[in-house]
């Protein structure tokens, strides 16, 4: 009856969307040429032929949207996502219609076919927001839910029930736990009741109208799960396994299809795909105008280096990176020549090594402008974890739990540490903990908070020295 009701749905939520996408085709025909008031320097072309086309582009785009996978129960997935996801579809049928209006030698209007994907991206969004919104009230009412055995009573296990009580607005209805051990039986976990063990798996399934078996089994208890798989490979729920990973450190977890088999990402970059492009677009535009519009500057601080001391006015200092790569950084010179004459250390306030010119560069970060070149060549972001030199890189992966996991992003000219005080001589711990954080929590809204916040803290910065 269920699985009937959900077919009934997602027909629902197909047919509207066809709906709302052929609407939105004829309003962009309307728009462009009556509702605006625009100019129509060749004429308004017939309604028929926008008529025929829309007839077409209709179940074309239904079928695109179909592809991105938009009709499949996603009671648990992020609205962010599926309204991203739409947008990506909109996008392609966009840009079939475009093509196809190319080879019918241009007779759609671009413009229509602009406004056209503004309003139906509009409607699909917002017809979406509406029906989560529907749909969590309904939920939190106690209808259309899905009743759930968990089998496991581990940490796993105890995770899936605070997520579920977390969030009613899922619609998941627990109906109890079954163990590995029979010992466990008549127990409860965090007040939720311990119904039988593995071998009664099919029997409880029948019994609580289960839905959904969530197999949470800890990895000492791998024989549980063999059990319980065989014992639902002929049952009517759907069975999904949540592998323990509860000893392991997971940045940006996923799973992923490797040509059919299911593989779990760990830890993975946040900076792959279009998050990639978007980050090096970011990257290249801010950079090409920093050095665009700073040159006089940068000349001014390099004179005044050359004149304040002997030596060169660039200093180069091999650093490593994204996936461990090392490169060299660029610097202007701000201590003497001979610094490291008796090996490389922390700067520390009143450093004697220090130049004239170096005290002020350093105070008003003007040392690190040429890193803009960095950022240019691609070594380099305009935000992630600062670099480290090879030998400090080798001495913290040694003394400091998941210090490596910071090269998973590109480094950057500022961070989150950064921003927050924590550069320098600071304590390292601190300093991978705001750099994970930054990484788990990336976007290019992120991005840009940290760069304002570098603005601000440039003249007010303690830490520099």
């Amino acid at each position: 009856m269920l699985s009937r009701h959900r077919q009934l749905f997602a027909s629902a939520v197909f047919l509207t969307d066809g709906l709302l996408i052929a609407g939105s085709w004829l309003a962009s025909y309307w728009l462009r040429f009556y509702g605006l008031g625009l100019a129509v320097p060749l004429g308004i072309p017939p309604f028929s032929l926008y008529l025929w086309f829309g007839a077409v582009l209709t179940p074309v785009a239904l079928l695109v949207l179909r592809t991105f996978r938009l009709y499949r129960s996603a009671r648990t997935a992020p609205l962010s996502q599926e309204i991203y996801t739409l947008i990506q579809g909109v996008a392609v049928i966009t840009a079939l219609a475009g093509l196809a209006s190319y080879f019918a030698r241009g007779e759609i209007s671009r413009l229509a076919l602009a406004i056209f994907a503004v309003l139906a991206a509009a409607a699909l969004c917002g017809s979406r927001i509406a029906l989560r919104a529907v749909l969590r009230a309904v939920r939190r009412r106690g209808r259309n839910l899905r009743r759930v055995l968990i089998a496991g009573t581990g940490e796993s296990a105890r995770r899936l029930v605070a997520t579920m009580r977390r969030h009613p607005d899922y619609g998941f209805a627990l109906a109890g736990l079954v163990a590995a051990d029979p010992a466990e039986v008549g127990d409860e976990l965090d007040g939720v009741p311990v119904l039988g063990t593995v071998a009664d798996l099919r029997r409880l399934v029948e019994t609580t109208g289960a839905d959904i078996v969530y197999l949470a089994f800890a990895r000492a208890d791998f024989a549980a799960e063999e059990e319980a798989l065989a014992r639902l490979d002929d049952s009517t729920a759907a069975v999904r396994l949540v592998p323990d990973l509860s000893h392991a450190f997971m940045l940006n977890a996923s799973v992923e299809d490797f040509d059919g088999t299911p593989v779990v990402l760990v830890t993975e970059s946040p900076g792959q795909g279009w998050n990639a492009v978007a980050k090096r677009s970011l990257d290249l535009a801010f950079s090409a105008l920093a050095l665009l519009l700073l040159w006089p500057l940068m000349l001014a601080v390099a004179l005044w280096v050359r004149l304040d001391s002997r030596g060169p006015v660039l200093y180069a200092q091999e650093r490593v990176g994204l996936n461990g790569r090392r490169f060299r950084m660029h610097k202007f010179r701000t201590m003497r020549a001979d610094a490291e004459a008796t090996g490389a250390g922390w700067t520390r306030p009143g450093d004697p090594r220090r130049t004239r010119a170096g005290v002020v560069l350093r105070r008003l970060s003007l040392d690190e402008l040429p890193q803009f070149w960095n950022v240019l060549r691609g070594h380099m972001s305009l935000v992630g974890p600062r670099p480290e030199r090879p030998n400090y890189v080798e001495q913290f992966r040694g003394a400091i739990p998941r210090y490596m996991l910071r090269h998973h992003m590109k480094s950057g000219i500022t961070g989150w540490a950064q921003v927050n005080g924590l550069r320098g001589d600071t304590p390292l711990d601190r300093r991978i903990e705001y750099d994970l954080f930054y990484i788990r929590n990336w976007s290019l809204v992120f991005d840009l908070k940290i760069l304002a916040m570098t603005l601000l803290r440039v003249f007010r910065d303690a830490a520099a020295h």
